[in-house]
Protein backbone atom coordinates (compact mmCIF):
# COMPACT_ATOMS: atom_id res chain seq x y z
CA UNK A 1 0.00 0.00 0.00
CA UNK A 2 1.37 3.37 -0.99
CA UNK A 3 0.96 6.11 1.58
CA UNK A 4 0.01 9.50 0.20
CA UNK A 5 0.40 11.55 3.36
CA UNK A 6 4.09 12.30 3.36
CA UNK A 7 5.54 14.46 6.06
CA UNK A 8 8.05 16.66 4.29
CA UNK A 9 9.13 18.15 7.58
CA UNK A 10 10.04 21.79 8.16
CA UNK A 11 11.59 23.73 5.31
CA UNK A 12 15.32 23.32 5.07
CA UNK A 13 17.49 26.00 6.60
CA UNK A 14 19.13 26.70 3.25
CA UNK A 15 15.78 27.40 1.61
CA UNK A 16 14.86 29.88 4.35
CA UNK A 17 17.99 31.93 3.87
CA UNK A 18 17.46 34.98 1.63
CA UNK A 19 19.31 34.90 -1.66
CA UNK A 20 21.48 37.88 -0.70
CA UNK A 21 22.62 36.11 2.48
CA UNK A 22 24.82 33.07 2.85
CA UNK A 23 26.52 31.24 5.66
CA UNK A 24 30.19 32.07 6.18
CA UNK A 25 32.37 29.69 4.21
CA UNK A 26 33.84 26.81 6.25
CA UNK A 27 37.53 26.79 7.07
CA UNK A 28 38.45 24.57 4.14
CA UNK A 29 36.89 27.04 1.71
CA UNK A 30 38.49 30.01 3.48
CA UNK A 31 41.89 28.34 3.06
CA UNK A 32 41.13 27.55 -0.58
CA UNK A 33 40.13 31.15 -1.27
CA UNK A 34 43.20 32.57 0.48
CA UNK A 35 45.60 30.03 -1.08
CA UNK A 36 45.37 31.60 -4.54
CA UNK A 37 46.58 34.97 -3.27
CA UNK A 38 49.15 33.40 -0.96
CA UNK A 39 50.77 31.48 -3.82
CA UNK A 40 50.61 34.34 -6.33
CA UNK A 41 51.74 36.78 -3.65
CA UNK A 42 54.77 34.66 -2.80
CA UNK A 43 55.67 34.67 -6.48
CA UNK A 44 55.44 38.48 -6.51
CA UNK A 45 57.56 38.75 -3.37
CA UNK A 46 60.26 36.29 -4.46
CA UNK A 47 60.41 38.02 -7.84
CA UNK A 48 61.36 41.29 -6.14
CA UNK A 49 64.26 39.95 -4.06
CA UNK A 50 67.21 42.17 -5.13
CA UNK A 51 69.93 40.46 -7.17
CA UNK A 52 72.63 41.84 -4.89
CA UNK A 53 71.27 40.02 -1.87
CA UNK A 54 73.13 36.87 -0.92
CA UNK A 55 70.70 34.04 -1.56
CA UNK A 56 71.17 30.25 -1.54
CA UNK A 57 72.03 28.50 -4.79
CA UNK A 58 68.61 26.83 -4.84
CA UNK A 59 66.80 30.16 -4.69
CA UNK A 60 66.43 30.52 -8.50
CA UNK A 61 64.77 27.10 -8.58
CA UNK A 62 62.30 28.33 -5.98
CA UNK A 63 61.56 31.31 -8.20
CA UNK A 64 60.91 29.07 -11.21
CA UNK A 65 58.70 26.81 -9.09
CA UNK A 66 56.64 29.71 -7.82
CA UNK A 67 56.27 31.04 -11.35
CA UNK A 68 54.88 27.68 -12.47
CA UNK A 69 52.54 27.77 -9.48
CA UNK A 70 51.50 31.29 -10.49
CA UNK A 71 50.46 29.87 -13.86
CA UNK A 72 49.26 26.36 -13.00
CA UNK A 73 47.91 26.51 -9.45
CA UNK A 74 44.91 28.72 -10.36
CA UNK A 75 44.05 26.39 -13.23
CA UNK A 76 44.11 23.41 -10.87
CA UNK A 77 41.88 25.35 -8.47
CA UNK A 78 39.54 26.11 -11.34
CA UNK A 79 39.28 22.38 -12.03
CA UNK A 80 38.44 21.57 -8.41
CA UNK A 81 35.91 24.39 -8.33
CA UNK A 82 34.38 23.13 -11.58
CA UNK A 83 33.87 19.63 -10.17
CA UNK A 84 32.27 21.17 -7.06
CA UNK A 85 29.92 23.35 -9.19
CA UNK A 86 31.87 26.55 -8.60
CA UNK A 87 31.51 27.49 -4.93
CA UNK A 88 32.28 31.09 -3.94
CA UNK A 89 35.98 30.52 -3.26
CA UNK A 90 36.59 29.31 -6.83
CA UNK A 91 35.63 32.49 -8.69
CA UNK A 92 39.04 34.23 -8.38
CA UNK A 93 40.63 31.04 -9.70
CA UNK A 94 38.49 31.36 -12.82
CA UNK A 95 39.46 35.01 -13.30
CA UNK A 96 43.15 34.41 -12.61
CA UNK A 97 43.33 31.36 -14.89
CA UNK A 98 41.72 33.21 -17.80
CA UNK A 99 43.75 36.40 -17.60
CA UNK A 100 47.10 34.68 -17.00
CA UNK A 101 46.50 32.19 -19.83
CA UNK A 102 45.73 35.07 -22.18
CA UNK A 103 48.71 37.07 -20.96
CA UNK A 104 51.13 34.15 -21.33
CA UNK A 105 50.32 33.86 -25.04
CA UNK A 106 52.68 36.79 -25.71
CA UNK A 107 55.25 36.02 -23.01
CA UNK A 108 58.73 34.54 -23.40
CA UNK A 109 60.33 32.70 -20.48
CA UNK A 110 63.93 32.09 -21.60
CA UNK A 111 65.68 29.35 -19.68
CA UNK A 112 62.50 27.80 -18.31
CA UNK A 113 62.66 24.03 -18.75
CA UNK A 114 59.48 21.93 -18.87
CA UNK A 115 59.42 18.24 -19.86
CA UNK A 116 62.95 18.42 -21.34
CA UNK A 117 62.02 21.49 -23.39
CA UNK A 118 63.88 24.72 -22.70
CA UNK A 119 62.32 28.00 -23.79
CA UNK A 120 64.54 30.29 -25.87
CA UNK A 121 64.90 34.06 -25.58
CA UNK A 122 62.36 34.76 -28.33
CA UNK A 123 60.25 31.66 -27.76
CA UNK A 124 56.75 32.88 -26.95
CA UNK A 125 54.28 30.57 -25.24
CA UNK A 126 51.66 31.25 -27.93
CA UNK A 127 48.93 28.61 -28.15
CA UNK A 128 50.78 26.50 -25.57
CA UNK A 129 49.62 28.93 -22.89
CA UNK A 130 46.10 27.53 -23.21
CA UNK A 131 47.09 23.85 -22.93
CA UNK A 132 46.79 23.60 -19.11
CA UNK A 133 43.43 25.39 -19.13
CA UNK A 134 42.11 23.17 -21.91
CA UNK A 135 43.29 19.96 -20.25
CA UNK A 136 41.74 20.86 -16.91
CA UNK A 137 38.46 21.82 -18.60
CA UNK A 138 38.42 18.48 -20.44
CA UNK A 139 39.11 16.50 -17.27
CA UNK A 140 36.42 18.41 -15.38
CA UNK A 141 33.89 17.67 -18.12
CA UNK A 142 34.82 13.98 -18.06
CA UNK A 143 34.52 13.80 -14.26
CA UNK A 144 31.21 15.68 -14.02
CA UNK A 145 29.77 14.38 -17.32
CA UNK A 146 27.52 17.42 -17.27
CA UNK A 147 27.39 21.10 -18.25
CA UNK A 148 25.45 21.88 -15.06
CA UNK A 149 28.55 23.23 -13.25
CA UNK A 150 29.07 25.75 -16.06
CA UNK A 151 25.43 26.78 -15.83
CA UNK A 152 25.87 27.08 -12.06
CA UNK A 153 28.81 29.41 -12.62
CA UNK A 154 26.50 31.87 -14.37
CA UNK A 155 23.34 31.37 -12.31
CA UNK A 156 25.31 31.96 -9.11
CA UNK A 157 26.63 35.19 -10.60
CA UNK A 158 23.10 36.24 -11.55
CA UNK A 159 21.97 35.68 -7.97
CA UNK A 160 24.97 37.54 -6.51
CA UNK A 161 26.84 39.94 -8.79
CA UNK A 162 29.67 40.32 -6.27
CA UNK A 163 30.86 36.88 -7.33
CA UNK A 164 31.83 38.30 -10.73
CA UNK A 165 33.74 41.15 -9.08
CA UNK A 166 35.37 38.63 -6.74
CA UNK A 167 36.29 36.61 -9.83
CA UNK A 168 37.92 39.68 -11.40
CA UNK A 169 39.75 40.24 -8.13
CA UNK A 170 41.75 37.25 -9.32
CA UNK A 171 43.22 39.63 -11.94
CA UNK A 172 44.91 41.62 -9.19
CA UNK A 173 48.20 39.68 -8.81
CA UNK A 174 48.97 40.05 -12.51
CA UNK A 175 47.92 43.72 -12.55
CA UNK A 176 50.22 44.40 -9.59
CA UNK A 177 53.11 42.61 -11.28
CA UNK A 178 52.65 44.62 -14.48
CA UNK A 179 52.29 47.87 -12.56
CA UNK A 180 55.65 47.40 -10.81
CA UNK A 181 57.46 46.17 -13.93
CA UNK A 182 60.92 47.76 -14.28
CA UNK A 183 60.68 49.36 -10.82
CA UNK A 184 63.70 48.86 -8.54
CA UNK A 185 63.29 45.59 -6.68
CA UNK A 186 64.26 46.94 -3.28
CA UNK A 187 61.62 49.66 -3.68
CA UNK A 188 58.93 47.21 -4.85
CA UNK A 189 59.53 44.53 -2.22
CA UNK A 190 57.65 46.18 0.71
CA UNK A 191 54.72 46.92 -1.61
CA UNK A 192 54.56 43.29 -2.69
CA UNK A 193 54.46 42.10 0.91
CA UNK A 194 51.79 44.59 1.92
CA UNK A 195 49.63 44.06 -1.17
CA UNK A 196 49.83 40.28 -0.78
CA UNK A 197 48.56 40.53 2.78
CA UNK A 198 45.78 42.85 1.58
CA UNK A 199 44.69 40.39 -1.12
CA UNK A 200 44.65 37.47 1.31
CA UNK A 201 42.70 39.52 3.85
CA UNK A 202 40.17 40.56 1.22
CA UNK A 203 39.50 36.97 0.19
CA UNK A 204 39.04 35.84 3.80
CA UNK A 205 36.73 38.74 4.70
CA UNK A 206 34.66 38.23 1.56
CA UNK A 207 34.20 34.52 2.23
CA UNK A 208 33.31 35.18 5.87
CA UNK A 209 30.63 37.71 4.98
CA UNK A 210 26.97 36.65 5.02
CA UNK A 211 25.44 39.78 3.45
CA UNK A 212 25.71 40.76 -0.20
CA UNK A 213 25.92 44.43 0.75
CA UNK A 214 28.82 43.68 3.11
CA UNK A 215 30.60 41.67 0.43
CA UNK A 216 30.20 44.54 -2.02
CA UNK A 217 31.61 47.00 0.52
CA UNK A 218 34.56 44.72 1.30
CA UNK A 219 35.44 44.44 -2.39
CA UNK A 220 34.95 48.15 -3.09
CA UNK A 221 37.15 49.17 -0.17
CA UNK A 222 39.86 46.60 -0.84
CA UNK A 223 40.05 47.01 -4.61
CA UNK A 224 40.10 50.80 -4.30
CA UNK A 225 42.79 50.67 -1.59
CA UNK A 226 45.00 48.12 -3.36
CA UNK A 227 44.71 49.96 -6.68
CA UNK A 228 45.46 53.33 -5.06
CA UNK A 229 48.49 52.05 -3.17
CA UNK A 230 49.90 50.26 -6.22
CA UNK A 231 49.38 53.22 -8.56
CA UNK A 232 50.64 55.77 -6.02
CA UNK A 233 53.72 53.66 -5.29
CA UNK A 234 54.85 53.45 -8.91
CA UNK A 235 53.88 57.08 -9.60
CA UNK A 236 56.10 58.31 -6.76
CA UNK A 237 58.93 56.08 -7.95
CA UNK A 238 58.85 57.37 -11.52
CA UNK A 239 58.55 60.97 -10.34
CA UNK A 240 61.99 60.54 -8.77
CA UNK A 241 63.51 58.21 -11.38
CA UNK A 242 62.07 59.31 -14.68
CA UNK A 243 58.79 60.71 -15.88
CA UNK A 244 55.18 59.76 -15.24
CA UNK A 245 51.78 60.96 -16.41
CA UNK A 246 50.07 61.54 -13.07
CA UNK A 247 46.67 62.24 -14.60
CA UNK A 248 47.00 59.14 -16.75
CA UNK A 249 47.81 57.04 -13.67
CA UNK A 250 44.78 58.39 -11.83
CA UNK A 251 42.51 57.71 -14.81
CA UNK A 252 43.92 54.21 -15.19
CA UNK A 253 43.28 53.45 -11.52
CA UNK A 254 39.69 54.70 -11.78
CA UNK A 255 39.14 52.59 -14.91
CA UNK A 256 40.42 49.44 -13.15
CA UNK A 257 38.06 49.96 -10.21
CA UNK A 258 35.15 50.80 -12.53
CA UNK A 259 35.69 47.67 -14.65
CA UNK A 260 35.88 45.44 -11.60
CA UNK A 261 32.63 46.90 -10.31
CA UNK A 262 30.79 46.90 -13.62
CA UNK A 263 29.07 43.61 -12.60
CA UNK A 264 26.95 45.73 -10.25
CA UNK A 265 24.88 46.35 -13.38
CA UNK A 266 23.87 42.68 -13.12
CA UNK A 267 22.38 43.44 -9.72
CA UNK A 268 20.45 46.36 -11.18
CA UNK A 269 19.21 44.24 -14.09
CA UNK A 270 18.18 41.41 -11.76
CA UNK A 271 16.28 43.79 -9.48
CA UNK A 272 14.28 45.31 -12.31
CA UNK A 273 13.67 41.97 -14.00
CA UNK A 274 12.12 40.37 -10.92
CA UNK A 275 8.31 40.12 -10.87
CA UNK A 276 8.14 42.22 -7.71
CA UNK A 277 9.77 45.13 -9.54
CA UNK A 278 7.08 45.10 -12.25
Amino acid sequence: MIETDIDHGPPSEASSVPQNQQRPSPWAELLAGAALFLVSGLDLIIGEIPHEWAVPSWFPLLGHGLFLCFVLFPIAGLGVGWVKSFPRWSYPYVGHALIVSRYMVNVATPGLRIFNYTFGSNDLWGWRAWIPFTLVAAVALIVTRSVQPILKLFTNAWEDWTLVTFGMFGFMPLLIALNFDEVDRLYSLPFMVGLTLAMIGTAVLYLCSTQQSHRALILLTSISLITTVAMAGTTLYWLENGWVDILGSVVLGVVVVAIMFSPALLGVARRYSSPRAL
